[in-house]
């Protein structure tokens, strides 16, 4: 009777881990892609000053967008990378690591989690886009 109480709660013990662990890895891999989302925007907004202003177009200003969502995310507690593609397009990836708290019983102590985005600057006349 002894083994089959002490074999239950070490298996109740994992479950609850289990449980309590898989919570923290989703919420880390939200706030992962919740980060590389507001990178991504930040350096959407990034646009060259003078053709926006004459009506002429959203231009990406490549340069800047690119060092306005690394700075965003060097502000963060993820890591990550973010570059321009297509002359209109901001990517941006990142990564983090979650550390379990019940699972490195049965050896796992942490999990990678990771995060994408990208956002496209277009121009958009009444809400359609031109």
């Amino acid at each position: 009777m002894t083994i089959w109480i002490v074999t239950s709660a070490f298996i109740m013990i994992v479950l609850v881990g289990m449980a309590v662990d898989l919570g923290g890895q989703v919420y880390a891999q939200q706030h992962a892609r919740d980060v590389a989302r507001q990178a991504a925007r930040v350096g959407g907004q990034q646009l060259q000053a003078a053709p926006a202003i004459r009506g002429e177009g959203a231009i990406a200003d490549t340069a800047r967008a690119a060092q306005a969502a690394r700075t965003y995310l060097a502000a963060s507690d993820v890591t990550g990378s973010a570059h321009v593609t297509g002359g209109d397009t901001i990517e941006v990836t990142t990564s983090s690591v979650y550390s379990t708290k019940f699972l490195s019983i049965i050896g796992i102590n942490r999990v990678t989690v990771t995060g994408h985005a990208q956002a496209t600057i277009t121009r958009a006349l009444e809400g359609v886009q031109r």
